[in-house]
């Protein structure tokens, strides 16, 4: 039960309102009564997890919101009386995190007043008391909790410089503590002070070797509840990943899974969230390490060297551009950083000797805050240098002097598979795979970069490319999106653009909205 709390704080919510209700027979409203419910919303991908909760607590219903790739258990008013509250209250348990304990604190109120019509609700949200860092050490249920909060917040992963990771993250300062407090139950450490991001967020990253012990030792533990669904197998594959590694050879680790579960971890993808494997060399290392020399008995082909979304937090290594021979692969979240912004304004140059491809980046205008977003996230996977890019003047159409930032990639030869795709004769074109790379992501990093509110509507530039291109795209929106779009001609021969009507928008933004970085939020919005 202190896993589900876990979970709850950090990807559920109790949601209290008004039921609006009305006379039957006169028609006429009454006062409305009060709805709540207990929900929990994620990807698919973790549909294990939230049955598991079903089967557990003996209740909840399932539903798939199947437009945005999500699945959602929701407890009802009667479930929370008749449950969930009573196992809170048996296991004396609490939520932890600012929002949630507010949300608590009002159902309880609502409940133990048995107070039944909205307008009579007299709660009034006192400023909860900031538990100390020692307050949650100290909570015996602590530990489970953290299990069931990182399968909603943490991540594990490798960074590109090869070095290993367990993330987690939360927001606003009122829930620093529980950070500091994770710190010290994983790592025994104190917490390095952190700043916020743009969102208010605050994370936590443990990274050294020694660091790395002690999260395999924590979530490997038979006294903690073990992960489940889609982070247990991002876990495993971090263990797997780990082993792989030289750096990490001193590493005491738990018995290894299977190797039939490792391959159905590392080779089997849904259609949606492809990437390639990080290379056959990898594997090879795999087998070696599990002195298995079987890879000759294997059936292998191409299409099995794809990588599951359990990946997604885990930048895979790239190497410094100054080596002879870069690798990839490249992580799900970076294909469609890149190909979204292909479609948009960045290149590609394949150097002379074709050993390798770089990606440029440039606005202009007044939105460079999004090319800086943009440069920090190629940055923090290691593709670019981490240097913040110069904002520059030039001289524009009438003598208006327009802001220029301009920033490039390291030359990779993983990066010339995207140049074939991308080039013909040298000139860029819409590739004519684009739909299985047009993801949700990818499709807001391209808005973000060429798309302008229009009469309630969206027009995203397509200058770059021709009619038949502009064909491609709209097929692959609605293809994987359902979305219907118009192409349209600007006036300019051989210009093009494809417009969203203002009806589309609200079904734009449940797709996109929550990849938007909040300086470009206002292109979507009504």
């Amino acid at each position: 039960m202190a896993m589900f709390m876990g979970i709850v704080d950090g990807d559920g919510y109790i949601e209290i309102g008004p039921q609006k209700q009305y006379n039957k027979k006169t028609k006429l409203s009454v006062k409305s009564t009060i709805r709540a419910r207990l929900v929990i919303r994620l990807h698919t991908r973790d549909e294990d997890l939230l049955n598991y909760l079903v089967k557990v607590l003996g209740t909840g219903s399932l539903s798939h919101l199947n437009s945005v790739n999500q699945i959602r258990l929701i407890f009802s008013k009667k479930d929370l009386i008749s449950i969930i509250i009573p196992l809170i209250k048996e296991y004396n348990l609490e939520f932890l995190t600012n929002n949630r304990r507010n949300q608590y604190a009002l159902l309880t109120y609502i409940i133990e007043n048995n107070v039944v019509h909205w307008d009579d609700v007299q709660f009034k949200a006192s400023s909860l008391s900031v538990h100390t860092c020692d307050y949650y050490i100290n909570l015996k249920f602590f530990a489970n909790w953290l299990v069931g909060f990182t399968m909603a917040e943490g991540s594990f992963g490798i960074k590109a410089n090869g070095s290993a990771f367990y993330q987690i993250k939360q927001k606003g300062l009122e829930n620093y503590n529980i950070l500091k407090a994770i710190c010290l139950v994983v790592a025994d450490k104190q917490i390095n002070d952190t700043k916020p991001d743009d969102n208010d967020n605050y994370q936590i990253s443990l990274t050294s070797k020694m660091d790395i012990q002690k999260t395999v030792n924590f979530f490997s533990s038979d006294n903690n509840h073990p992960l489940i669904g889609y982070k247990l197998k991002q876990y495993e594959l971090w263990l797997v990943a780990l082993k792989a590694s030289s750096r990490y050879s001193q590493i005491i680790y738990p018995p290894l899974m299977s190797l039939s579960s490792m391959l159905l971890l590392i080779f089997i993808i849904p259609s949606n969230e492809e990437l390639v494997v990080e290379n056959f060399k990898f594997f090879v290392n795999i087998l070696n390490l599990l002195q298995i020399d079987s890879l000759k008995c294997l059936n292998l082909n191409s299409s099995l060297f794809f990588l599951t979304p359990i990946i997604l937090n885990i930048p895979i290594r790239v190497k410094s551009q100054k080596l002879k021979i870069r690798v990839g692969p490249h992580s799900p979240n970076i294909i469609s950083i890149i190909f979204g912004y292909l479609l948009g304004n960045a290149n590609l140059e394949k150097n002379k000797n074709g050993n390798g491809t770089r990606i440029i980046f440039i606005q202009e205008g007044s939105h460079v805050k999004y090319l800086l977003w943009l440069h920090n996230e190629l940055a923090k996977a290691g593709y670019c240098n981490s240097n913040i890019p110069k904002i520059i003047t030039k001289l524009g159409i009438h003598g208006k002097m327009r802001k220029v930032i301009r920033f490039s990639s390291w030359t990779l030869t993983s990066f010339n598979w995207i140049y074939d795709l991308w080039y013909i004769n040298d000139k860029k074109v819409v590739p004519k795979s684009i739909k299985e790379y047009l993801t949700p992501f990818t499709f807001a990093v391209w808005i973000m970069n060429n798309g302008y509110k229009s009469h309630g509507g969206l027009k995203i530039l397509t200058y770059s490319f021709s009619y038949s291109d502009c064909i491609l795209l709209t097929e692959a929106l609605y293809s994987n999106f359902k979305l219907i779009t118009i192409i349209q001609a600007t006036g300019t021969p051989n210009k093009y653009l494809i417009y969203i009507n203002k009806e589309s928008m609200p079904y734009l933004r449940s797709i996109v909205f929550r990849y938007f970085i909040p300086t470009m939020k206002y292109k979507i919005l009504p």
